[in-house]
């Protein structure tokens, strides 16, 4: 028999962070899917072109693994939508740094693209840091789950729980 994680909240029913009891080898599974945000930022910093690589793994494993176990299932379904939104808001914001820098370029002529710069400098912050915190929000939700506890991501965990439950 595989070894399980032994508590469970008093409803039987783990909430976030709460260690649940699947096997062993479907934490494993399931960290995987969390795991993958790893390839899609490898890929997509390679010019964007395998970006569908990295977000493909999750979405596989979703549909591999609906019917088999739910565990699993919804951590991957919820990998995946989370790598979806944070590429989606990413590429906003590196295009609104792309045009914002333009604009501070062009104009730099008369004078007035200078004082777009901060703005510009700024927005180019924002991009790093978002992109960095999103890699380790989706780290750590890998590193949880291969501990055996129970995560849900924030805003779509639970709604992405009833969609799998039904």
């Amino acid at each position: 028999m595989e070894e399980t994680s032994e508590e469970m909240s008093a409803n039987g029913k783990a909430t976030n962070g709460e260690m649940v009891e699947v096997p062993t080898a479907e934490w494993t599974t399931a960290s995987l899917a969390h795991a993958s945000i790893l390839l899609t930022v490898l890929f997509g910093t390679a010019g964007g072109i395998g970006l569908p690589i990295g977000l493909a793994v999750p979405l596989v494993m979703y549909l591999g693994y609906r019917k088999q176990s739910r565990f699993i299932a919804f951590h991957a379904l919820q990998a995946f939508v989370y790598q979806l939104a944070g590429t989606l808001i990413l590429a906003f914001l590196g295009a609104l740094v792309t045009m914002t820098w333009t604009a501070s370029g062009s104009l730099a002529a008369v004078l007035i693209g200078f004082a777009l710069m901060p703005f510009a400098l700024s927005l180019t912050l924002l991009l790093a840091g978002t992109a960095i915190a999103w890699l380790v929000y989706g780290a750590y939700a890998a590193y949880q789950v291969y501990q055996g506890r129970d995560l849900r991501y924030w805003l779509i965990g639970e709604c992405l729980e009833r969609e799998v439950t039904r």
